[in-house]
């Protein structure tokens, strides 16, 4: 993904790009390289994903049942901060009742396996509501069951959320989790979506 943001007086512009496909894809796209060539933030060497986290290869990933742990893993060698979404699961996996699901396809006939390749859903088992949680293994994003202001995040002292303004109304803020700082504000706010739920 690659973010570009010019500030001008009061006013900013934001362009995003997100692009799928294998290293070689994108590599070899022509309107790839040409939406890119004259962002500053795009690496100058040939795309490729980053090398897998020894850390989490071999081990199994907090609260995904065994059905997902292949498709979760292939996500997570995409992510250069796998480690911080591994702790979040880790520990938010540990609260009363929680369960780390993949999703129902639509469509799909009863029986059919769920599907982690998209993202995971944290829900409290019994719960009405869905999940507190949705979580993007490869972007390490997590989309939280709260719909809170700028003001009043900054008043809890988040630093690292944002607030979203498409999407379902229950679900309005977001935390790439990219580092402790982003881990501990995603932590906070998981509990209160979750007591929420």
């Amino acid at each position: 993904m690659e973010h570009d943001a010019q500030v001008s007086g009061d006013q900013m512009k934001l362009t995003v790009y997100q692009f799928e496909g294998t290293a070689a894809e994108l590599d070899a796209s022509e309107l790839v390289r040409k939406l890119t060539e004259h962002r500053k933030c795009l690496p100058s060497g040939p795309l490729t994903a980053p090398a897998p986290n020894e850390t989490w290869t071999s081990a199994r990933i907090p609260g995904v049942a065994e059905e997902g742990q292949a498709a979760v893993r292939a996500q997570l060698a995409r992510n250069s901060t796998s480690h911080v979404l591994l702790q979040f699961l880790r520990q938010a996996a540990q609260w009363d009742n929680v369960g780390v699901h993949g999703i129902k396809r639509k469509g799909a006939p009863a029986g059919t396996p769920l599907d982690y390749s998209r993202y995971l859903r944290m829900r409290k088992r019994g719960s009405q509501f869905g999940g507190f949680a949705y979580l993007w293994a490869e972007s390490g994003i997590v989309n939280l069951r709260l719909d809170h202001s700028h003001e009043q995040l900054a008043k809890m002292g988040v630093t690292r959320a944002r607030t979203l303004t498409t999407g379902h109304r229950a679900y309005r803020v977001s935390v790439d989790l990219v580092d402790e700082v982003s881990l501990s504000d995603a932590l906070q706010l998981a509990e209160l979506a979750y007591a929420a739920t």
